[in-house]
């Protein structure tokens, strides 16, 4: 993604998101090894792929992408872990989103009227 022929200050914002990135994929798979390479080898993949573009609105499209990747990895991505057979312990980092909880019914629903619409408590 990085190009000689950029401007000095949208090249440092390229090579900040770079970091940016890499520092999530560490805080987010920290502790394992397997995952972190995975993450490292695709992301360096993907701003190597994007080495030669010089159009810098493209470049600026790329790294608002980058941004976007890196707020999704922080606020979405889990790690669980078995402890014992069966349970799992989740390792949620402080960005995570945490979204509402539902408890689960164990009911029979009507079924749905024809059209869409149902009369299905929420």
């Amino acid at each position: 993604m990085v190009s000689y022929s950029m401007s000095g200050a949208l090249r440092k914002e390229v090579l900040s998101a770079f970091k940016r990135i890499h520092r999530a994929r560490a805080e987010v798979f920290a502790g394992d090894d397997a995952a972190l390479s995975a993450a490292r080898i695709k992301i360096n993949e993907e701003y190597k792929k994007n080495r030669g573009v010089t159009n810098e609105d493209s470049i600026k499209e790329l790294v608002n992408f980058s941004k976007e990747c890196e707020t999704v990895l922080l606020k979405t991505v889990m790690q669980a872990k078995e402890t014992e057979p069966g349970r799992y312990a989740l390792r949620i980092n402080k960005e995570t989103y945490m979204w509402d909880n539902v408890p689960y019914r164990d009911v029979d629903l009507p079924p749905a009227r024809p059209g869409g619409c149902s009369d299905r408590a929420s």
